[in-house]
C-alpha cells in the first residue's frame, strides 16, 4: 500500500562531505551476497575489485579494520575531487578523448598517488595527453600489464594538487581501496539496513563539493564544475518555498551555517515562518513542534568538525548522525518526518560502478571544458529514513533516471506541490514511493548502537579548511553586494582565524 504523501509533512537533509558509495557502505550486505533481508539486489562489493598502482600491481579493496590507529581518518590524505580528478578515475585521462583500452574506474589508485592539478586544464597542457593513444594493443584488452597500461603508467605524473588538508603520516597507495564496515559504521550502516539504501544515488555532476551543493539547492551549478565560485545567484529551492508560503530551516555550523551566505537569494531579513541557528536550534524546534516544512542540516566544518570530509575524524560524524536521528526519532514529528543522509561527492574515493550520462542538462554549460552536464558523477552514500518505511529496503528509481541530488528537490516540489526550478529536476525522481507501509513502525533499529569513537592520539595541523574558505568567501561576496565595495577574503592561516571571520560576517548580515 503506497502511503499519501500527506503523511510526510516535514523533510530532512543532513548532508556530509566527500564520500563514494564504496567507501562507505559497500561492504554493507557482502556477508549476505549483496542481497538484502528483503531479498532486493544490492550493488555492493565482492571484495575482489581492484585497481592499478603506478608500478601496475594490482590493490584490491579491503576492510577498514577498527582497531587500526588510523581507522576513522582513511584514506590518510585528502584525494583529488575536481572535475579532471573524476575523469581520470573513471576513465584514465583528465578529459575527453579517453585512452583506449583503459577499463572504467581504473584511475583512483593512481591519482591518489600523484593527484592531477585540481585546477580548470583549459589553460595548460593535460599531463596525460601525450599517452592518450593506443597504438600496440586491442583496445578490448584490459591486463594491466599490457602495453596501453605501460603508457598510461609513463611519466610526468600528474602534479601541482594543492590540498588544504596536511597528510597523515604513513599514508600509502593502497589507502583509498581501505573501505568501511558495518562493524566500523555502526551507525550509518544500522540505519541503511533499518530503514532504505539507496544504491544507485549520484552526485549530480563529476567534480567536487560546491557545483554538487549547487545542483541540490538550486537544480544547477550554472556552468560551473570547480568551486571557483563561493556564492550562487540561481533561484534556491529557500526561495522558492517562501515563494509558496512554505517554511524552511538551515541549521548547523554552530549556528553559522555555509548554506545561508551560499545561497544570494537568502535575505538578511528572514519571514517569521523561516529559521536559521545551530544544531541546538534544530533539537528546540523538534521539541517544540515547530519543525519547518524543509530542514537543510550541516555538519560544523573544519579539522575539528563533523563533516567526515577524508582525512577528518569520520567517527565523529558518527556521532553527528546519531544525534540527528535520535532527536528526530524521539520527537513529535517522528511520524510525519522523512529524514534524508547524503553525501555531497566522492571526494576522490573509490567506487566500482561507472556513472550514467543520461542527465538532463539543467540547461548549462562549462565554460572551462564544454562539458553539458549530461553525465552524472559518482555514486555517494545516500540512506532515507521514516516509520512508514520497511526495514532492509534497496530504493532505486523504475524508470532509467536514477536519483541524484535533485532527486531532493523534486521530492520536496511534489510533496509540497510546488513546480520545478530547472529541467534537471524537472526530470530527476522523487523518493516518495519508498514510503511503503501501511501503518508506521514502532521499533528500534538502533538499540544498544553507540558511535564508535577515533583514536584520541591522532592529530591534524590546524589550517583552514577549503570549505571554512568558501564559507569566508560567500560572506565577503555577501558583504561587497550589500556595500558596493570590493573587499578581498583574507588569507587565512589557521582555523580559529577563518571561523573568527566567518562568526563576524555571518552575524553582521544574518542575524
Amino acid at each position: 500500500m503506497k502511503v499519501p504523501t500527506s503523511r510526510i509533512k516535514h523533510v530532512v537533509v543532513m548532508m556530509f562531505e566527500n564520500r563514494s558509495f564504496d567507501s562507505m557502505l559497500g561492504f554493507l550486505y557482502k556477508d549476505n551476497n549483496n542481497k538484502s533481508p528483503l531479498g532486493h539486489p544490492f550493488e555492493g562489493l565482492t571484495g575482489t575489485e581492484t585497481n592499478p598502482d603506478s608500478n601496475g600491481n594490482s590493490i584490491t579493496v579491503f576492510p577498514i579494520d577498527k582497531n587500526d590507529s588510523h581507522a576513522y581518518f582513511m584514506p590518510k590524505k585528502d584525494p583529488g575531487e575536481g572535475f579532471a580528478n573524476t575523469n581520470f578515475q573513471l576513465f584514465g585521462a583528465g578529459k575527453a578523448p579517453y585512452p583506449k583500452g583503459i577499463a572504467n574506474n581504473q584511475g583512483f589508485v593512481r591519482d591518489f598517488e600523484n593527484p592531477i592539478d585540481n585546477s580548470p586544464l583549459e589553460k595548460k597542457e593535460h599531463p596525460y595527453k601525450k599517452s592518450a593513444t593506443n597504438t600496440t594493443k586491442a583496445s578490448s584488452d584490459h591486463d594491466y600489464k599490457s602495453d596501453d597500461y605501460k603508457k598510461w603508467y609513463k611519466k610526468p605524473s600528474p602534479s601541482g594538487h594543492a590540498s588544504d588538508v596536511p597528510d597523515l603520516d604513513g599514508v600509502a597507495p593502497k589507502d583509498i581501496m581501505g573501505m568501511y564496515t558495518p562493524e566500523t559504521l555502526p551507525v550509518l550502516s544500522g540505519l541503511a539496513t533499518g530503514y532504505a539504501v539507496c544504491d544507485h544515488w549520484y552526485c549530480s555532476a563529476p567534480t567536487e563539493t560546491l557545483p554538487n551543493r549547487a545542483f541540490t539547492h538550486m537544480g544547477t551549478s550554472e556552468g560551473y564544475l570547480y568551486d571557483e565560485i563561493h556564492s550562487y545567484s540561481s533561484k534556491s529551492i529557500f526561495k522558492h518555498l517562501m515563494n509558496h508560503n512554505k517554511s524552511w530551516g538551515i541549521f548547523g555550523n554552530n549556528g553559522k551555517p555555509y548554506t545561508v551566505s551560499f545561497c544570494q537569494d537568502i535575505p538578511s531579513s528572514l519571514p517569521k515562518n523561516c529559521q536559521v541557528g545551530s544544531f541546538d536550534t534544530f533539537k528546540t524546534a523538534l521539541k517544540e513542534k515547530n519543525l519547518p516544512d524543509y530542514t537543510f542540516l550541516e555538519p560544523i566544518w573544519g579539522s575539528q568538525g563533523n563533516s567526515q570530509h577524508p582525512n577528518y575524524n569520520v567517527a565523529l560524524g558518527e556521532q553527528y548522525l546519531l544525534d540527528i536521528y535520535t532527536a528526530l526519532k524521539e520527537s513529535p514529528h517522528w511520524e510525519d518526518t522523512l529524514l534524508v543522509i547524503t553525501y555531497d561527492e566522492h571526494g576522490g574515493c573509490y567506487d566500482h560502478i561507472t556513472p550514467p550520462n543520461n542527465a538532463t542538462s539543467p540547461p548549462a554549460k562549462s565554460t572551462a571544458f564544454g562539458f553539458d552536464f549530461t553525465r552524472y558523477g559518482v555514486r555517494v552514500p545516500t540512506v532515507l529514513i521514516s516509520p512508514w518505511i520497511e526495514a532492509g529496503t534497496v530504493y532505486r528509481t523504475k524508470g532509467d533516471v536514477p536519483l541524484d541530488h535533485t532527486s531532493i528537490l523534486a521530492t520536496l516540489e511534489k510533496n509540497f506541490n510546488v513546480t520545478p526550478l530547472t529541467d534537471r529536476d524537472k526530470a530527476a525522481p522523487d523518493v516518495l514511493d519508498v514510503l511503503t507501509l501501511s501503518k508506521p513502525r514502532t521499533d528500534t533499529p538502533l538499540k544498544g548502537i553507540t558511535a564508535p569513537v577515533a583514536n584520541s592520539t591522532i592529530k591534524i595541523q590546524n589550517h583552514a579548511s577549503q570549505i571554512q574558505q568558501m564559507h569566508a568567501a560567500a560572506l565577503t561576496d555577501k558583504h561587497n553586494r550589500e556595500t558596493g565595495e570590493a573587499k578581498t577574503t583574507p588569507d587565512f592561516k589557521t582555523e580559529e582565524d577563518v571561523k573568527s571571520y566567518i562568526n563576524t560576517m555571518h552575524t553582521k548580515y544574518y542575524s
